[in-house]
């Protein structure tokens, strides 16, 4: 996954590390994705990211921006029974 430690090929969100190593940080700021991709459907979802990417790079994506803002949020109860599977 080259410099990511994380990555959401939904359904499923994959990581580098251990299950029990990843950190609600981290495991929060995907979940975001997993929202963004609900709300757009996964098709435009992949397809806005890949031109934004484009547009704005990485560092400045709105997708990655807005996952970003949200990554130091609490888990909900729901979340962390996802995480902890």
């Amino acid at each position: 996954m080259g410099k990511y430690r994380g990555k959401v090929l939904y359904p499923f969100v994959l990581f580098t590390q251990a299950q029990e190593d990843v950190s609600d940080q981290l495991f929060r700021h995907e979940l975001e994705h997993v929202y963004q991709i609900r709300r757009n459907g996964w098709f435009c979802f992949y397809l806005k990211y890949v031109l934004l990417a484009i547009r704005y790079g990485y560092e400045n994506h709105p997708f990655e921006l807005e996952a970003e803002a949200r990554q130091d949020d609490p888990l909900t109860d729901e979340e962390r029974e996802i995480k902890n599977g």
